[in-house]
């Protein structure tokens, strides 16, 4: 009823950037199968802020990607340790929510987003209703993925700041939890 069609370029810059995030998530998988990833993000430590800046950025574009972010997460708590890494991964963990959410926005919704109309008219009514509890209330299921919340996000229209402040509290038990194993572990100890 009145939905535009997206222009043929705004297909082609969808198709290219969604090649090149197929490329980039095997290329870090094979960084991770030929232990070059760790190595890598080991080596920031010494590079004061600007490896801070590189690690979180890192841990933002493994959040955007749809490929697990819990071994950069520890591998900055290894690097800063757990309690300025998980700082570092849980700021990462939202910019790349964001980020996520957005990239689904430019490149999936133009050409998903018109087969999908029906079921995201009604989840769209849904979050209008109850927009930030409900959202809030996804990030503590744990059957539903972090990934899956951010790029259902961006196919629907939803408020930036709603999602940001939901992702944020969100995360957090998670990342906390995270860091407090790790320190554990790190110790000898699971307590």
């Amino acid at each position: 009823m009145g939905e535009r069609q997206p222009s043929s370029g705004a297909k082609l810059v969808s198709l290219i950037s969604a090649v090149f995030i197929v490329l980039a998530v095997a290329g870090y998988i094979y960084l991770l199968r030929i232990g070059e990833a760790q190595r890598l993000l080991g080596s920031i430590r010494h590079m004061g802020a600007l490896g801070i800046a590189i690690g979180v950025g890192v841990q933002i574009i493994v959040n955007i990607l749809p490929v697990p972010g819990e071994f950069t997460s520890i591998v900055l708590m290894e690097i800063y340790g757990p309690v300025w890494g998980g700082v570092y991964s849980w700021t990462g963990g939202v910019l790349g929510a964001v980020g996520a959410m957005f990239l689904t926005k430019w490149v999936t919704k133009p050409f998903f987003g018109p087969m999908a109309r029906p079921f995201l008219d009604k989840v769209q009514r849904m979050i209008r209703r109850r927009e930030s509890f409900g959202l809030l209330l996804l990030r503590f299921v744990p059957l539903v993925p972090y990934h899956v919340v951010n790029y259902t996000a961006g196919l629907l229209s939803v408020r930036l700041w709603a999602f940001i402040w939901t992702t944020a509290v969100g995360i957090l038990p998670y990342t906390i939890a995270v860091s407090g194993i790790y320190a554990g572990v790190r110790k000898g100890s699971l307590r």
